[in-house]
């Protein structure tokens, strides 16, 4: 085995300098200034020239210098240098015609010339003046030239090698690619920022639209949880002062999620809360009301479930209307535990509640169809010790990693798993119920969809 001693070669450290410097560069003015600076250390250039050809209204043979520069003008290895390749930089340049660098660009190939006449450009002729070798270097983006390095010197004929363009082509191409790829990257980055900013003003704007705090409802308790799978969701709750005591109250969910979703959620928010309150009002037409309204928007491809329900304290009645919606589940106990309860006599077991679906009369989502088919408006009687769970189905339908969903089975364990008796928030208590048993489902996993629960607990005493 046999070692060679690079150690004299000269031209291997700037190379490795150069490599090093251009690895840890984030823009492409950067690359392209420090590729400048050690590449005339390695290589006979004195300056190099940049262009790139456009089309004008008089015809093809157009350009526009990007950048003129001499070696000599190297700081710490890097040539600093005008090139700015976005579209707003390029528009300011002036188009150019004619002239030294019209001709060296009209075989669209790489050349080497000798014995160049001055250049007359305003912009790169001072920079290269008493220069007369040239390599030529085409810059291709698919079959397309998009650029143009001209590497200006003073070596006599037949120092550079045809090879030596070659080599050159190969380095200024891969370098380009290399430019094109930190461009396009650092303008993602850029769209990526403002998309950011405009996704976090929607999230303020839908946040700002729920519920700043719980209504308060004698004899009930009531507590919420809103999770998103993006920083902008698709559940909705609300709840809406009525005459007469009366609460409306809603959970809705649009289909997907993220700032589409959100969108359609601020505008469900809207047709509510614009609709006229009065006594009597009928959840069914309201429901009507609301898909009339998102279906003359035109929400095509998005649809909305909703469960919409006005609870009457004064008569213990829950009267709603459920369009496509998850059904409520509705925890009692039996009777005669109720009783003891209510006389304080003894805990009910945990396992006595019987949770049962509220499932009557259920129509199809808002926004599909301009007429709402069947929606009517049903009712359930409540009693004390009723707690009634409103979810989107991101709590069902939450999978685990074998993929198996929570189902209603699991939710259903949860709610049953609660100790109302003796909490200072029986609603509270459901919903910690809820997420510990999410989480022993699921674990850390992150979230699939949205995930809503408005709990409503008809107090004992």
């Amino acid at each position: 085995m046999k070692w060679l001693d690079l150690k004299s070669e000269p031209s291997i450290e700037p190379l490795l300098a150069m490599l090093r410097q251009m690895t840890r560069s984030t823009s492409s003015r950067d690359v392209l200034g420090e590729f400048m600076g050690q590449y005339s250390k390695v290589r006979p250039i004195d300056a190099f020239v940049g262009l790139v050809p456009v089309n004008d209204e008089q015809g093809p043979g157009a350009y526009k210098v990007t950048y003129a520069v001499r070696a000599s003008d190297a700081v710490d290895g890097r040539v600093p240098h005008s090139r700015d390749m976005r579209p707003e930089a390029l528009a300011k340049l002036p188009p150019r015609r004619g002239g030294v660098l019209a001709k060296l660009i009209q075989g669209n190939a790489p050349q080497m010339v000798y014995g160049l006449p001055e250049i007359e450009d305003e912009f790169a002729g001072p920079v290269v003046a008493g220069l007369r070798a040239c390599m030529v270097i085409p810059i291709y983006d698919g079959d397309e030239i998009c650029e143009w390095t001209f590497a200006f010197s003073n070596v006599p004929e037949g120092h550079i090698q045809p090879k030596d363009v070659g080599h050159a082509a190969l380095t200024a191409n891969l370098l380009g690619a290399a430019n094109r790829h930190i461009d396009l990257l650092n303008k993602i980055k850029a769209l990526n920022s403002a998309l950011a900013q405009q996704i976090e003003g929607i999230v303020r704007v839908q946040q700002s639209l729920l519920p700043n705090a719980l209504p308060r409802i004698p004899g009930f308790d009531i507590a919420t949880s809103y999770l998103t799978s993006d920083a902008a969701g698709g559940d909705y709750f609300d709840f809406f002062p009525l005459p007469n005591g009366e609460m409306g109250i809603l959970i809705a969910d649009v289909s997907g999620h993220g700032p589409a979703a959100a969108t359609v959620m601020a505008m469900l928010h809207a047709i509510l809360h614009a609709y006229p309150t009065g006594p009597d009002l009928d959840p069914a037409a309201i429901m009507s009301f609301a898909n009339n309204r998102l279906y003359d928007a035109g929400i095509d491809g998005s649809f909305v479930t909703a469960f919409f329900a006005i609870l009457a304290p004064s008569t213990q009645t829950l009267r709603f209307c459920n369009c496509g919606h998850n059904p409520p589940r509705l925890r009692q106990l039996p009777l005669p535990e109720r009783l003891t309860s209510l006389r304080h006599l003894a805990i009910p077991l945990v396992d006595s509640a019987v949770i049962a679906p509220i499932d009557q009369g259920t129509t199809i989502p808002l926004g599909i169809l301009p007429i709402l088919p069947n929606a009517a408006t049903q009712s359930v009687h409540l009693r004390p010790g009723d707690t009634l769970v409103l979810y989107t189905d991101g709590i069902t339908e939450a999978f685990n990693a074998k993929n198996e969903m929570f189902g209603e089975e699991g939710l259903d364990d949860a709610i049953k798993r609660a100790v109302l008796i003796g909490r200072a928030s029986p609603a509270d208590a459901i919903i910690e119920e809820i997420h510990q048993g999410m989480f022993t489902h699921r674990g850390l996993r992150p979230l699939d969809d949205d995930q809503t629960i408005v709990i409503i607990h008809y107090l004992l005493s």
